[in-house]
């Protein structure tokens, strides 16, 4: 008897324990830094869970629950959440699960130029696939891209596009067409002809830059994948990349935001320009190292064009992809630039302002490496052509 009331008072005592450590996230978050702990301190499903283990034990607060009109649930409804996120007679969880921008936990926002939610970033609703493959067989391109001129294993910089389809109104030539709509396999309409010209100016700095064009609308039909697997095909191509030339500082992958163009863009010194943003996942264990180049990259542009930038935007799986291939490289960097209805004016104005801060700081880091190496000044020059 003895035995079982000592190993009943041990177990009560752990629970008790167990308990205690996971309500009160200070103690966990100041001495043992636990992030998972923290996410299932704050979750609903901890909090029912909890519930329901109590009132199990405690009849009363079951009837107190009752009284206030509190429903303790039930195991089933537990398991269903936790295990796929989605809550039993609530519709919208399913939506907000599935849809790009219904998740209402928003991205964490820093340094930005504005705090108003009406200049959040607004993702784009994935395109019809059939459409877009049916585009990329009949069209002519009437503009090629620029043949490469450095070849991928010689380059600093690798510029490419997980979705290589989203593209401008302007570009497109129809002004009536809706901005869900505003997607092609045409590079000289779509996201991929930003990254050319960052690409071209890049080079003019001196530095070798290669721009991959991959048709990832294609490559992901394909590979049977849709566009939730656009990060997981864009990644094989990072990794590639990287196997062929590990002198590779600089990974930049370009976007384009959904939002309209009294957000998207700015005037400064009388020019118009794209804004853009920075996007950093959160979800590895390295992003900090990501965050401090961005921080830089940000500090650098409002500098120089004040207004160009929106900001920089922490995002975890909640919110998106989380990784986003940063986790390849110290330095792999997701830019979104400009909104549907930028054209192609303000977008070579934002390249050009975009290249010229980051040959700045490619060349500032190699002076400081050089400095480290032979203990005094280097100085590092780049022909403007």
């Amino acid at each position: 008897m003895k035995r079982i009331l000592l190993t009943m008072f041990i177990s009560m005592s752990i629970l008790f324990f167990i308990i205690t450590f996971l309500t009160m996230p200070r103690i966990h978050a100041n001495f043992f830094e636990i992030p998972i702990i923290n996410k299932i301190t704050k979750s609903a499903i901890f909090t029912d869970a909890l519930f329901m283990m109590m009132s199990t034990e405690v009849p009363q607060l079951e009837t107190a629950l009752a009284t206030n009109e509190v429903e303790v649930p039930q195991w089933s409804k537990l398991l269903l959440e936790g295990a796929a996120g989605v809550t039993p007679r609530n519709f919208s969880s399913l939506l907000n699960l599935e849809l790009p921008g219904k998740n209402p936990i928003s991205p964490i926002q820093l340094a930005a130029t504005s705090s108003h939610s009406d200049h959040m970033p607004v993702e784009s609703p994935p395109p019809d696939f059939e459409e877009l493959l049916k585009e990329d067989a009949e069209e002519t391109k009437e503009e090629k891209t620029k043949e490469q001129t450095t070849k991928q294993e010689e380059a600093t910089i690798f510029i490419y596009h997980s979705h290589s389809w989203e593209a401008f109104l302007p570009l497109l030539g129809d002004k009536q067409k809706k901005p869900s709509n505003a997607s092609s396999t045409n590079n000289s309409k779509n996201i991929v002809m930003v990254g050319s010209l960052l690409s071209q100016q890049l080079e003019k700095q001196g530095i070798p830059t290669f721009h991959d064009t991959t048709n990832v609308t294609a490559g992901l039909h394909a590979m049977g994948g849709d566009y939730y697997d656009s990060y997981d095909f864009s990644r094989k191509t990072v990794q590639q990349a990287i196997s062929n030339n590990k002198n590779i500082q600089y990974f930049i992958d370009i976007h384009r935001d959904a939002q309209r163009k009294d957000i998207t863009t700015a005037t400064i010194d009388n020019k118009p320009y794209a804004k853009l943003y920075f996007i950093v996942g959160i979800e590895h264990k390295n992003y900090k190292q990501n965050l401090a180049f961005v921080e830089q990259l940000n500090q650098a542009l409002e500098a120089k064009y004040p207004g160009i930038s929106r900001g920089i935007f922490l995002k975890d799986k909640s919110e998106g992809n989380g990784v986003y291939n940063q986790d390849l490289s110290k330095k792999s960097i997701l830019i979104e630039i400009g909104g549907v209805d930028n054209n192609k004016e303000e977008l070579q104005n934002t390249s050009r302002a975009l290249a010229e801060v980051i040959s700045e700081y490619h060349s500032n880091a190699k002076d400081l490496a050089c400095r480290q190496v032979f203990s005094k000044s280097c100085s590092f020059s780049y022909t403007i052509k």
